[in-house]
This record gives structure tokens, sequence and C-alpha cells, in this order.
């Protein structure tokens, strides 16, 4: 509320209403879109949604030793409290699948930038002021597979190569986490898969999912005695 415009006047609660209603839109756009990918894509590698719910259980023993979390409780009706800020940047694993699954199918395909004054490219293409760039994420992800690929991080776990998958990944993290510790999701069998090129990168037929409640018994497979 302290900050001002470049006329040095402060901003008005209706610019900053509209401020905080466009990022809470945008913001429900993306992570609903990057959520959708996501689950068709583990749906097709199982293997790695196993990878992601040994990581969480493995975080979820760890509070349970600590004494945060009773042997004996259920784990189905654990709140959301569960899962902080700190465990979730400790789950490496799951931020490198959510991170791939933006570099395939990025939630904002294609943006543009403007050029505010002249300026040169690093490779000495001149812009000159008011000249707009058009770039495509969804190709840039696709170049060079090789250079994108997964590497293993000093903490053992996955990340990728390129800073720039990991936008926009916070929120898709923490619906991710509580839904895959709770839940499976399957897609419909030859439910049709197929992008639809707009501001953001929905599924033309949306994402048609069976969510089947985990049972306890799943859990304590990876769950510390």
């Amino acid at each position: 509320m302290r900050m001002k415009g470049d006329d040095g006047k402060p901003f008005s609660e209706r610019f900053l209403k509209d401020i905080c209603v466009n990022l809470i839109l945008a913001g429900r756009d993306i992570s609903s879109v990057a959520l959708a990918w996501f689950f068709w894509l583990i749906g097709r590698h199982p293997e790695v949604e196993e990878s992601i719910l040994a990581e969480i259980c493995t975080i979820i023993g760890e509070i349970r030793e600590s004494g945060k979390i009773k042997v004996g409780d259920d784990y189905q009706k654990l709140g959301r409290d569960v899962f902080k800020p700190e465990e979730i940047k400790r789950m490496d694993y799951l931020h490198a699948a959510i991170s791939e699954a933006l570099r395939l199918y990025p939630a904002v395909p294609v943006d543009h930038k403007e050029a505010v004054e002249d300026d040169v490219c690093p490779d000495g293409t001149e812009l000159k002021k008011g000249t707009k760039i058009i770039y495509a994420i969804y190709s840039m992800g696709r170049m060079d597979e090789e250079k994108t690929a997964k590497n293993t991080s000093q903490r053992g776990g996955l990340e990728m190569a390129n800073s720039w998958v990991n936008l926009h990944t916070n929120s898709p993290l923490f619906v991710a986490t509580s839904i895959i510790y709770r839940y499976h999701v399957k897609v419909v069998k030859d439910h049709p898969i197929e992008p639809k090129l707009a501001l953001t990168m929905y599924m033309k037929n949306g994402l048609k999912v069976h969510v089947i409640k985990r049972d306890e018994s799943e859990l304590q497979k990876y769950l510390k005695g």
C-alpha cells in the first residue's frame, strides 16, 4: 500500500484490487492446466507416481518419528498442515516431475515482450524501442531433449537443467502432493487427449478421470515402521 506510481502518487485501492484479482484468476488457470497435463503424464508412467508417493511417505515417516504424528494416527485424515512449505521444498522428485510436465506442456505456450527502449539481443540482433518479440515456450522446451534431461541433484533428488521450466510450480506442488498422497488419479480409458492453443494450453476435451481413494495399507509400504 505504500508503493507509488511513476507520478509519485500512491496506487489507488481499485488498482490494487484489479492486480489481486488478475493474479488470482491467472494463477487459477495456470495451475489447473499444469495439473491436468501432469496427472495425464504420470498416468502414462505409473513408476513415476510410485516414486512420488514413496517420497511423500518418506516425509510423513520423518514427521511421525519427530513425534508430531503418532503411530496410531489415521494417515488418510491428516490435515493439510502436514505438508508445510519447508517439507514441500524437500520433495525433489515431485518438483522434477512437475517441471518436466511444464517443459513438455507449458501452461503458457506462447508469450511476447516489447522493448521499452533500444536494445541488443545476445546474438547481436538489434531491437528498436517498441519492437514486439513473440517466443514459443512450447517449442523451446522440445528443441533439445538431451539438454533438458533430468539431472541428479546434490540432495539425491532430480531437477531440471533449464531454470525456466520451474516457473509456476509452487501451487501445483502443494495440490499434487495432497492429491497423490490421498488418491490415485486414473485417466478414463480411451479419453481423447488433444491440446487447445489459447492464452493457456488447455486440454481440448478436458481430462476425465476416476479418483480412487488410497488404502492405508498401500501407504504403509513406504512408511517406516
